[in-house]
């Protein structure tokens, strides 16, 4: 068991719920996946283990999750009215996306933590989190004009 899933699991039953399967496998779908997916997505793929899972079960369940800050939901651009989630990164992370082939880049910067100094000393802010997502091209469509 992933720390993810035993963290997720130990949320769930603080909260006073039950660990049931139907949980457990969109506990694993989440976990298993190397992709972002959406709460549609994540329907999708855990009726395929279990038909009987419907769309209330992962909402509720993705809630708990977030509120409890086990996941991360983001969008990928300013028009994107899809969220995605993913278990909460161990380090912050940024997102670009190509809005030809959709295709997504996960990045590090080393410059969002200078960004973050200079707001607090400009403004006097406290930066907690950073979601940055650019979008663009990638490499391949570029090259495919």
């Amino acid at each position: 068991m992933t720390q993810f899933v035993d963290q997720a699991r130990q949320a769930i039953t603080a909260e006073g719920g039950r660990m049931t399967e139907q949980r457990q496998i969109i506990l694993d779908v989440i976990d298993r996946s190397r992709e972002h997916l959406t709460a549609d997505d994540i329907t999708t793929r855990a009726q395929r283990l279990d038909r009987s899972i419907n769309p209330s079960t992962v909402y509720r369940t993705l809630t708990l999750l977030k509120d409890r800050g086990l996941i991360k939901s983001r969008y990928y651009d300013q028009d994107s009215h899809r969220e995605v989630f993913e278990p909460t990164p161990n380090t912050e992370h940024y997102h670009f996306t190509c809005t030809r082939c959709g295709k997504v880049l996960e990045f590090e910067s080393e410059h969002v933590p200078a960004l973050r100094a200079q707001l607090q000393s400009e403004f006097g802010v406290e930066v907690r989190t950073a979601c940055l997502c650019l979008t663009g091209l990638c490499r391949k469509c570029r090259g495919s004009k």
